[in-house]
């Protein structure tokens, strides 16, 4: 038996007792096709990421359960032609739910902060030399070069 995850999203029309008799079905469905339910999530009605069938809302559902392979696409051709279930994706496997909490989230956005503050070379970007800028960012003439010198300050004198 393998393990499958199954989201499904449920017309907005139905009411609560309707929408719980379609889940109830469908775990009905899995069962009946040699399925073992483990558990049934029901995330409530939600707005749809696009319209669906100019729908905007849904109420939505993961389900997990074990079933055998061959019952996977009995499973899915139930939902395909049932009118209460708008959309569905059925998942082999089951993957852990790696959730975050606040202290992760607040440091991942400092570590992010401080790479932007960084250029590539890993120094920070307001202590780099006036060599990383180019000639024109340095304030003054370069004393290497009299004729760059010569040319910077006939600029700063014309503007």
């Amino acid at each position: 038996m393998n393990e499958y995850e199954l989201v499904s999203i449920v017309h907005p029309r139905l009411n609560a007792d309707e929408t719980a008799a379609a889940i109830a079905n469908i775990e009905s469905q899995i069962v009946a096709n040699g399925g073992e339910m483990l558990s049934t999530d029901v995330w409530g009605r939600r707005r749809l990421a696009y319209p669906i069938n100019h729908l905007l809302e849904g109420t939505y559902v993961l389900m997990t359960f074990r079933l055998p392979p061959q019952g996977a696409p009995v499973v899915e051709a139930l939902l395909r032609i049932s009118e209460q279930v708008i959309r569905h994706l059925l998942v082999r496997g089951i993957i852990p739910f790696q959730g975050h909490d606040r202290r992760d989230r607040d440091r991942d956005e400092r570590d992010r902060e401080d790479r932007e503050d960084r250029d590539d070379r890993g120094r920070d970007r307001d202590e780099r030399d006036d060599r990383d800028r180019g000639p024109r960012a340095s304030a003054e003439p370069d004393a290497d070069n009299p004729e760059m010198a010569e040319a910077e300050t006939a600029t700063a004198v014309a503007d």
